[in-house]
């Protein structure tokens, strides 16, 4: 049924059961995951402070989506990890038409309908430009 997963996280407590939920589907599905984090870094400039505060934010995504994959690997499930640099939405949109994905699996910070009409989310973002199926995980 879904045969190539991607799952976008970003540290929050609702990605990491979007993770679970998308190793759980991967195992009885025998799919493959790929998991994706996108840095996202609004500051403007090209200062060595800039530079240096990116490659720490790579670097924690780095040790959170080798948490991942070990939890993965533990149940015979299929990853492949990324990190990009961009806008979260756009870029997962983007990879998820460049892949054809079967599904993507994301969470949501539960934010009120309020903040979403002034804020916005990337999962509402996704869920409405995606190509394929979004399952949005709380």
């Amino acid at each position: 049924m879904f045969q190539n997963i991607l799952v976008a996280v970003d540290g929050s407590e609702s990605a990491s059961k979007a993770f679970k939920r998308a190793a759980y589907l991967a195992q009885r599905c025998n799919s493959k995951i790929d998991l994706v984090h996108v840095v996202q870094c609004e500051v403007g400039g090209d200062s060595a402070n800039t530079f240096e505060m990116i490659e720490d934010l790579k670097d924690k995504a780095k040790r959170m989506l080798e948490e991942y994959r070990v939890e993965a690997m533990k149940n015979n499930v299929p990853i492949q990890i990324t990190i990009m640099q961009g806008d979260p939405a756009k870029t997962i949109i983007e990879i998820a038409k460049a892949k054809s994905y079967d599904l993507i699996i994301m969470g949501t910070r539960g934010r009120s309908s309020f903040q979403e009409l002034l804020i916005g989310s990337v999962s509402q973002k996704v869920m409405h430009h995606a190509s394929c199926p979004v399952m949005v995980v709380r």
